[in-house]
């Protein structure tokens, strides 16, 4: 009698995050759709969801979870790694959510722009020190917690009031990590680094980005894409009267 093998084939890793904290959604209540069908992957804690033996096709993915705003993000699997495919999700805490920390939200509408994003200016975690281009590795100092934990950030030119974001793909040490791309701006040395906020846009140029009330100080830097040109903007989010986007 053959014996019967069964094999399982990891298709996707989904990585569940909120995009105001950086940290993994603990949230039960999530629900996935791809291309409109719900499917049902295997929850691995941690904000991290399993798909099995669904195959490798590129599509949309849908995801639905309490307290958060609904978000639809493209699988490309050229763009992901072959061995272990991963697709972070970056999503939004919706304003209705309850027992949630207060967030602000800056809103309007931008004909022309495709995204934005931003970063806190009073909430750095370290400063670049050196770069070595060949090897893309990045030496920090001033590190403010122990390590890097999350994977796009942004080397921040106060002297220009730009940003330049960045992947993490290695964290050496606690004051070394090794990133996707070589950096492509000039740099002051102590220059400040942070994590980025995702924000969302709609193909009308709606845009919506929204920070957790946590600071007396909430000033952002705002990074935005209009019609293929990149924009910045100074936004206290204590003070979003009359500002917008142009």
């Amino acid at each position: 009698m053959d014996a019967s093998v069964i094999s399982f084939q990891l298709d996707l890793l989904v990585r569940l995050i909120d995009t105001t904290t950086g940290a993994e959604l603990e949230e039960q209540n999530v629900r996935f759709y791809r291309d409109e069908k719900q499917v049902r992957p295997v929850p691995r804690g941690s904000g991290n969801y399993v798909f099995m033996n669904c195959g490798r096709e590129d599509g949309t993915l849908e995801v639905i979870a309490y307290g958060y705003e609904p978000c639809q993000v493209p699988v490309e699997y050229e763009k992901l790694d072959r061995q272990l495919p991963v697709k972070e999700v970056f999503l939004i805490p919706s304003e209705s959510a309850a027992g949630l920390q207060p967030i602000i939200t800056f809103s309007g509408q931008l004909p022309g722009l495709e995204s934005v994003q931003a970063v806190n200016l009073g909430s750095t975690c370290c400063c670049i020190s050196e770069f070595d281009e060949r090897r893309r590795t990045m030496k920090l100092f001033k590190t403010h917690r122990s390590g890097m934990d999350d994977i796009y950030y942004g080397l921040i030119h106060m002297d220009r009031q730009t940003y330049e974001p960045f992947v993490v793909v290695k964290e050496l040490s606690e004051a070394s990590i090794k990133i996707s791309q070589p950096l492509q701006e000039p740099f002051l040395v102590n220059s400040p680094i942070a994590r980025i906020i995702f924000g969302k846009t709609t193909p009308e140029g709606d845009y919506c980005i929204r920070v957790r009330d946590d600071s007396e100080r909430l000033i952002h830097l705002v990074r935005y894409v209009v019609k293929g040109n990149v924009k910045f903007k100074i936004v206290d989010f204590h003070k979003l009267e009359e500002v917008k986007l142009e």
